[in-house]
């Protein structure tokens, strides 16, 4: 019986020393041994806006830069309708991108997943002059956002991006400053 247990004892610790060499030896090639959660932030998307509009996002390290809206600051949001906090930002949102068009850009994830019937309805009662990008089928983005940054899902969301789409900024929910003051505050860095 003694035999028999020194036997699977030591089975075990092999069969357990081999994982680990493999592991290491996968490691140590620059392969994931976890295929589904990529660490690379190399990464590229397609986002719809409501009016049809396709921006594409490249993303690097520290990095988001969004075809056509090169040499602005932008800010990229997820928001919901129904989040006092991220429609109390919309009409400063909305002055900004009247009186700074040429230096500044609004991407808005509708992140609650409120139809496009909804959100057209809420675009014309805000007059919103930015695009909107319906959530349901953002998870890749979202999920990219959790792996980079940490983001728990928690709106709203603003990531400031430089005229060269370094992120400046990742902040969530409810700020004790103006969205202007962030605009401002991103243009001395």
């Amino acid at each position: 019986m003694k035999k028999n247990n020194i036997i699977l004892i030591i089975l075990g610790i092999v069969l357990i020393l081999s994982i680990i060499f493999v592991s290491i030896k996968i490691i140590d090639q620059g392969k994931s041994i976890f295929p589904l959660s990529s660490n690379s932030s190399e990464k590229k998307f397609s986002l719809k806006a409501i009016d049809g509009t396709i921006f594409n996002l490249k993303t690097e390290k520290k990095k988001i830069m969004i075809e056509g809206m090169e040499n602005k600051i932008v800010f990229l949001k997820v928001f919901g309708w129904d989040c006092q906090f991220c429609m109390k930002e919309v009409p400063e949102l909305i002055a900004l991108k009247k009186s700074l068009s040429d230096k500044f850009a609004v991407l808005a994830i509708e992140g609650q997943e409120h139809s496009r019937d909804v959100s057209l309805a809420k675009i014309k009662e805000y007059g919103i002059n930015y695009p909107i990008i319906l959530g349901q089928d953002q998870d890749k983005f979202y999920r990219y956002l959790q792996e980079q940054y940490g983001w728990s899902g928690i709106i709203p969301l603003t990531i400031v991006l430089s005229t060269k789409g370094d992120v400046l900024a990742f902040e969530l929910g409810k700020k004790s400053y103006s969205l202007s003051e962030l605009f401002k505050a991103s243009l001395d860095k």
